[in-house]
């Protein structure tokens, strides 16, 4: 094969990538602009947010805060913490207190699963709290910035009886723009073409029917997974009840993290992926490693073009490498400006992007890109995963089992460091799926 021949297929597949990706961006764009009126008479049945918590997370308090003034005529807010010593504790005394409602209360987790997340531990710790009069189950992270329409926006699709499970989506927003930050937002950019488009639920911010959990086996599946978002899609799936996304509810994140974290975040997204949507996963994979490597190789052809005097074939190189990246810098623009816009249709805080951020923008897709290759490859292979300072192996979706905690080695926060050698070994930021 002739140089040129080769600057020619690199240059065609480099505009195939191009136009194949800005069709989903614009499919993405299109569902996050649109806007459904939410009526004011709709019936909401009472609702029980559930809340599993293992650290004090930074906005723990202000989570809580948000989440007992929702613009909802009934619901209560039940929350597991790891236990009485866990950190979290006295900040969900504290804000019982603070509040002096009924609406609000709280368990130590009693029953430490071996055979799956500690998080689903509390979970089906919770469900055994629901009672008859609960109608909407809804799950909540500790991080979670939710607006006073929060719960109703969630729920209301629900009154439709095809629909199961409703969800909304995460957007990072951070307030300290380091490089393990935004690499973490350009990588999530994809992410939520792929988890909307698929419907892919986020636990972080998601309903479920009541009648789901009381027919289905989501308590036992629960109990021998490693997430609660892949569960309950089965369980809707096979109750003939579709998942929904809420394209109001992306909700802001604003914790900065590290390289180390970041990486290990997207690694961690990545292995649920693997794990729960398998059909998925070589196809994402590929498709990924397909789009990279042309980028990479134009850039090789380019060089090898100039320093044998084929200009043609430079050119194409050149133009290719040019064309990929002022392309995935604006798909990341035009994604990034929609979920800014539907952070701050909910009245919360939605910065324009800095003309630094702009700037390092090349930088951090490249970056994103090569550390979610090799998360790729890891989590492809790979059978144990920490999280929250909790080792588990992952022999199937099914097949979970707990190895060992590690308390005092973990923290409650991502440190805004941009060292891989300096971030802390495993930060507690409550991601899932």
């Amino acid at each position: 094969m002739t140089l040129l021949l080769a600057a020619q297929i690199i240059f065609g597949i480099i505009l195939f990538v191009a136009v194949f990706n800005s069709a989903w961006v614009f499919y993405l764009a299109t569902v996050l602009t649109r806007r459904r009126a939410l009526p004011d008479d709709q019936p909401l049945g009472k609702a029980a947010i559930l809340l599993s918590l293992r650290g004090a997370d930074p906005k723990l308090a202000s989570c809580l805060d948000r989440l007992l003034t929702q613009d909802y005529p009934d619901y209560d807010v039940l929350v597991v913490v790891d236990s009485k010593s866990d950190p979290a504790w006295p900040i969900v005394q504290a804000t019982i207190e603070r509040h002096n409602c009924d609406r609000l209360r709280v368990w130590p987790l009693t029953n430490r699963r071996r055979t799956c997340g500690l998080k689903n531990s509390s979970l089906v710790q919770l469900l055994d709290e629901i009672d008859e009069s609960h109608q909407v189950i809804a799950l909540a992270d500790a991080d979670l910035e939710s607006h006073p329409t929060w719960l109703r926006e969630l729920v209301a699709p629900l009154s439709e009886p095809h629909v199961g499970v409703t969800f909304g989506n995460r957007w990072f927003l951070p307030d300290r723009l380091n490089t393990g930050s935004l690499v973490r937002q350009v990588w999530n950019g994809p992410g939520l073409i792929v988890m909307s488009f698929f419907k892919i639920p986020w636990a972080g911010s998601m309903a479920i029917k009541k009648s789901l959990v009381d027919s289905g086996d989501i308590r036992e599946r629960l109990a021998t997974s490693i997430v609660d978002d892949g569960p309950v899609r089965v369980i809707a799936k096979q109750q003939g009840l579709k998942t929904v996304f809420v394209p109001s509810l992306i909700m802001a994140n604003r914790e900065a993290c590290d390289l180390r974290f970041a990486y290990s975040f997207i690694r961690r997204q990545l292995t649920w992926t693997r794990t729960y949507f398998s059909r998925l996963w070589i196809p994402l994979v590929a498709y990924h490693l397909f789009a990279t490597s042309a980028s990479a190789v134009a850039q090789v052809v380019a060089v090898f073009g100039l320093i044998k005097g084929d200009h043609l074939s430079a050119a194409l190189g050149v133009i290719g490498f040019f064309i990929s990246l002022t392309t995935s810098v604006l798909h990341h623009l035009t994604i990034d400006w929609c979920a800014r816009r539907a952070v701050a249709a909910q009245g919360e805080r939605a910065p324009r992007v800095t003309v630094g951020e702009f700037l390092r923008l090349p930088f951090n897709l490249s970056l994103a890109a090569l550390i979610g290759l090799l998360a790729s490859f890891v989590a492809t292979f790979a059978r144990r995963i920490v999280w929250r300072g909790v080792t588990y192996e992952i022999r199937g979706p099914w097949n979970i089992r707990l190895l060992g905690e590690n308390n005092a080695n973990w923290q409650s926060a991502p440190a805004p460091t941009d060292s891989l050698a300096d971030g802390a070994m495993e930060h507690a930021a409550n991601e899932s799926l």
